[in-house]
């Protein structure tokens, strides 16, 4: 069932224009930069966007901009290692063709972070999130106490979601036309 659903999701995102896309994307961000949690957080951890995903990459560079202490994961094994990153030119495609850091400089703790912005494939509105079915970001989520964000399009917004007992909820889902509070 989850293998189906993912790929439902990724054709729905794929189906995406490319004017769409920016839109859409353009919604969340206005909706994320309003946010008080967004506001106030000191250390943030992003994910790089990739493929169809709700596009971060501007996120990023602002963040850089204002001189925020801005994280992003890198793949190391089977495990997200969070690295701080402090200019775009630091990434490079890693693991799955995802820009991640070249190299470890430093590691921060999961619990260290503020905020945490979360990609997936589909979100419920019970907070839960279907990834990509390696399980990085549950384990990773598991040791954080920051406040979780899943960025999605409206259209990977279902219902229910199947879980399990490693799932962990995230406290928001921001889409291009709602936040979605569990």
């Amino acid at each position: 069932m989850k293998q189906a659903l993912r790929q439902e999701m990724r054709e729905k995102r794929k189906a995406l224009s490319p004017a769409s896309y920016a839109k859409k994307s353009g919604e969340i961000h206005k909706q994320l930069e309003n946010l008080k949690e967004w506001q106030s957080a000191r250390t943030v951890l992003l994910y790089v966007s990739n493929e169809a995903e709700v596009d971060t990459h501007a996120l990023l560079h602002d963040a850089l901009e204002k001189n925020r202490r801005v994280f992003v994961p890198k793949t190391v094994g089977e495990n997200l290692v969070i690295c701080p990153l402090r200019e775009w030119e630091d990434l490079k495609p890693g693991n799955f063709g995802i820009l991640e850091p070249c190299e470890i400089v430093e590691e921060a703790h999961p619990e260290s972070m503020d905020l945490i912005l979360v990609p997936g494939l589909a979100f419920d509105r019970r907070g839960h999130r279907l990834g990509y079915g390696k399980g990085f970001y549950d384990k990773l989520l598991k040791n954080t106490r920051g406040f979780k964000v899943g960025l999605a399009f409206s259209e990977q917004v279902v219902e229910e979601l199947p879980t399990e007992a490693h799932d962990v909820p995230l406290d928001l889902i921001i889409t291009d036309s709602a936040l979605i509070y569990p």
